[in-house]
């Protein structure tokens, strides 16, 4: 059986690294030309990455024909920079002399990753669990993360903690273990690609019938011409997932082909499961206030399958709704205590 985490920058963050749009913003402004057409483009009060790749796309419309070249130039500085921002964040990881800290931390967050769901939707993942309970488990983990800090902590899980949990079946030990990590937009060491989903978020009539511009902007095309197949393993991974996770990612729409994907995943099995990990609205979550709970897991619902290109009409769309999980400021990935994040 598998179980695929969808990391996005709020692992960084919980990390206590400074990996928001919002932190970036004032490095790009300082060290980059003053020429570059970029700087032009970008707001400060942008919150997510999300936002960035968007605000790219549809600020194109400012690129004349005979700007292109320009723009490829600014763009590449852009790139380099924020690779030399998260660089110097990646390196205030140091796991050195902490090293059973991290795994016990992210064992646990593994092994009770449904511990804070409804009583429901625990019982709805645990006969899942039925189902597939002669089979080994394994955690697979698909980033979005450009930083090695996820690949760390497995590492040293792994080298620790191998397995990370039993369960028995019928007597028999069977092991859970952790699986691959798979970076599908690259990492700092290689091919880390920053774009757009696709040809309708590229906002210039021009530059969307230049095949050349969408090869390396738009982000499966680049993964495409690159030729390492990281869509197509990381869409392998999921069509073998049995519960799907999703911990520090937005809802944005330059990543709209996973949402897709995942809505085809959860429309292909009844006992496929999404758990979707969301941090903020602490004040309406009070819980002695249930109905504001219920209209929101109602909205950011209808946000997922939005987004995710879902026909509203199915008849199963309740059905699928179901088995959509919301699980609100839940305390895993939480490395605070291990200290592992140095203060400069």
């Amino acid at each position: 059986m598998n179980i695929t985490f969808l990391i996005g920058n709020g692992f960084d963050i919980n990390l206590g690294l400074n990996t928001k749009y919002s932190d970036f913003y004032p490095y790009f402004i300082e060290k980059s030309t003053e020429t570059n057409m970029i700087r032009a483009w970008l707001e400060e009060d942008e919150l997510l990455w999300a936002d960035l790749e968007a605000q790219l796309g549809e600020k194109l419309e400012n690129v004349k024909e005979n700007e292109k070249e320009n723009f490829y130039q600014d763009k590449a500085e852009l790139d380099r920079l924020l690779l030399e921002y998260l660089e110097q964040e990646q390196g205030r990881i140091s796991i050195q002399n902490k090293e059973q800290e991290v795994a016990d931390v992210f064992a646990k967050s593994l092994n009770e990753y449904d511990k804070e769901l409804r009583e429901v939707e625990q019982k709805s993942i645990q006969s899942t669990y039925n189902t597939y309970s002669k089979d080994v488990f394994m955690y697979c983990f698909i980033c979005f993360n450009y930083t090695n800090t996820l690949d760390q902590i497995v590492d040293i899980t792994r080298k620790l903690k191998s397995p990370i949990a039993t369960h028995q079946f019928y007597g028999n030990n069977k092991n859970h273990f952790l699986g691959t990590v798979l970076h599908v937009h690259g990492t700092l060491n290689e091919e880390m690609i920053l774009g757009v989903n696709d040809e309708e978020q590229v906002n210039n009539v021009s530059l969307r019938a230049d095949e050349e511009f969408l090869d390396i902007f738009i982000k499966r095309r680049m993964n495409d011409e690159i030729g390492q197949g990281k869509t197509e393993r990381a869409q392998e991974l999921m069509d073998e997932s049995h519960v799907i996770c999703i911990f520090g990612m937005s809802l944005g729409g330059t990543d709209k082909m996973w949402w897709e994907k995942l809505i085809d995943w959860l429309i292909a099995s009844k006992d496929n499961k999404l758990v979707i990990y969301y941090k903020g609205f602490e004040e309406q979550l009070d819980k002695r206030l249930p109905a504001n709970t219920i209209r929101l897991d109602r909205r950011l619902k209808q946000e997922v399958l939005e987004k995710g290109g879902a026909d509203m009409k199915n008849p199963d769309i309740d059905e699928i709704k179901k088995r959509i999980f919301i699980s609100y400021n839940a305390n895993i990935f939480n490395f605070n205590e291990a200290g592992i994040v140095c203060p400069f």
